[in-house]
């Protein structure tokens, strides 16, 4: 037998200690890991403020990313345990519910009562309206309550029909529901940062576009190129031409034709069917319809960012370079952009490929919020800028003659009181608004009693603004003194023809600024 009298190392001695310190260290670890989320979920009822989501797929998770940034709660119910997010989820900081979000049971576990914003993007649009209309029921039974609800529809039927839902005026304003299409609003988003030469300016040439991918994005990029070339197809009768490249392109092209006047009449679809791998773009030689336009516009839009970068790597070599634009759709812009920086084709690259990430640019606070009355208020103040500049003011020569992202809050927010008011006159005399597919419905008009009644409802309404401001009547209009002779009611004799002219003007309007926004009116 050894001499036990001998000392013990010490690095052994410390293991020794150390060993089961670190066995109960890990032990901790993991109670915490599985009890975190259930201590969080006992805080719940303290919450206020926070935002809900409902639905942990892609779109939940990179909105609760989004809500997280901007220093929001997030409390998620996701009705699949097993979901491949939770996790990260989790790691983010969001709270995880593992429920129905149809069962007001865990709605009110969620702390909706208390809940500032509910967003549903359960991948289902039947799911996501009844998920909203039992959100609404258990709000307007707590007076105390006050929640924005958005729920995600997909379906361009089942979008305009519900869409009529937001604009209605109720009087009981502490639920007030907003519907979006990250689609929609990705077009709208695209078109912003990537201008289309003739749908952005008075030269009415028409563009050229090639579209490869025939998904939700396309349809929304189609439809929203057709607007803005409404116009000039209206004087011109040139219609726009798009060449479509995808697997069912044939039968795509047909419903969407059917489905909206507008683009069947301005729009020029010639369709290709591809395989179900969009090998074709490969081999296909588009060099030749490039070299017919001076422009052209290739929009890579299949939902998958693998396909689409292989794609939009194949056609770069084959068309001129800084002759045309070619913007590829991803859900991240970053991961891309490295593969791009690190081709060996870099100059090349970056001049002809731009980059889109459809997620990142449309799963925001501002752009599932108020994102229709912010289109029609930015559309309110760019018609405002545009004639002010016809009469030979210039750009910044004055507070509010700025681009609407340079707009002054309360200036913006003097617009968004107008728009937010549309709906309310167009409901007085029976009309709704829908997005705009019609052909022609930026040109409907109102009656001269339409137009009276209205108009005593701007005068109304600009009257109350200014009262707000402390303004107050006087013979002389007085900025210091904040005195205006206009400030009576609209019946009132003092109120001269000419100002009147102004409210009526201002009705008038309301069609173009809608059309300009992507909406039209309807008489119901």
């Amino acid at each position: 037998a050894g001499n036990l009298s001998e000392p013990i190392p010490w690095e052994l001695e410390v293991s020794r200690w150390l060993s089961p310190a670190l066995s109960m260290y890990a032990i901790i670890l993991g109670v915490a890991a599985i009890f975190r989320n259930q201590v969080k979920e006992l805080g719940l009822f303290l919450r206020r403020d926070h935002v809900i989501i409902c639905g942990l797929g892609r779109t939940g998770l990179r909105l609760t990313q989004s809500f997280l940034e901007d220093n929001y709660s997030v409390v998620v119910i996701e009705k699949d345990p097993t979901c491949e997010n939770i996790a990260g989820c989790r790691e983010l900081g969001g709270i995880v519910l593992t429920g129905d979000a149809t069962d007001e049971y865990f709605l009110s576990k969620a702390g909706i009562k208390k809940a500032a914003y509910l967003v549903i993007v359960c991948g289902n649009d039947a799911v996501n309206s009844e998920v909203a209309l039992i959100a609404r029921r258990v709000v307007k039974r707590h007076k105390s309550a006050h929640l924005n609800c958005a729920i995600q529809v997909i379906d361009p039927a089942l979008w305009s029909l519900v869409r009529k839902q937001e604009f209605m005026v109720e009087e009981n304003l502490n639920f007030r529901l907003h519907i979006f299409n990250l689609f929609d609003q990705g077009a709208r988003q695209l078109f912003r940062e990537f201008p289309i030469k003739g749908l952005t300016s008075n030269a009415c040439v028409p563009p050229a576009m090639i579209i490869i991918g025939a998904g939700n994005l396309a349809e929304q990029v189609i439809l929203n190129a057709a607007r803005g070339w409404s116009n000039c197809f209206q004087t011109h009768h040139q219609p726009m031409q798009i060449s479509l490249y995808d697997p069912e392109a044939d039968a795509f092209t047909n419903r969407l034709k059917a489905a909206y006047s507008l683009v069947s009449t301005v729009c020029e679809i010639r369709h290709f069917r591809l395989d179900n791998q969009y090998s074709h773009p490969l081999d296909l030689d588009l060099s030749a319809q490039t070299e017919k336009h001076n422009t052209p516009y290739i929009f890579v839009l299949v939902d998958n960012e693998t396909i689409n970068l292989r794609i939009a790597l194949s056609i770069v070599a084959k068309v001129k370079p800084q002759t045309t634009r070619i913007l590829v759709r991803m859900n991240e812009e970053q991961g891309l952009a490295n593969l791009l920086m690190q081709s060996g084709r870099d100059k090349q690259l970056i001049e002809n490929i731009k980059l889109f990430g459809l997620m990142e640019k449309t799963c925001k606070k501002e752009m599932i919020f108020d994102s229709t009355l912010e289109a029609i208020s930015r559309a309110i103040h760019e018609e405002y800028l545009l004639r002010e500049l016809e009469k030979g003011h210039s750009i910044g020569s004055s507070p509010v003659l700025v681009e609407w992202d340079c707009l002054p809050q309360d200036y913006k927010n003097m617009n968004r009181e107008q728009a937010d008011s549309i709906a309310a006159k167009l409901s007085a005399i029976g009309c709704a608004i829908v997005p705009w597919s019609d052909y022609g419905a930026d040109k409907f008009t109102f009656t001269p009693a339409e137009i009276e009644l209205m108009a005593e409802m701007e005068h109304l309404r600009w009257m109350s603004q200014k009262i707000r401001q402390g303004w107050t009547y006087g013979d002389l209009r007085d900025d210091q003194l904040k005195k205006h002779p206009s400030m009576v009611p609209y019946t009132d004799p003092r109120l001269s023809e000419s100002e009147k002219d102004k409210d009526r003007d201002t009705v008038r309007e309301i069609p173009h600024y809608l059309a300009l926004a992507g909406y039209q009116i309807i008489r119901l």
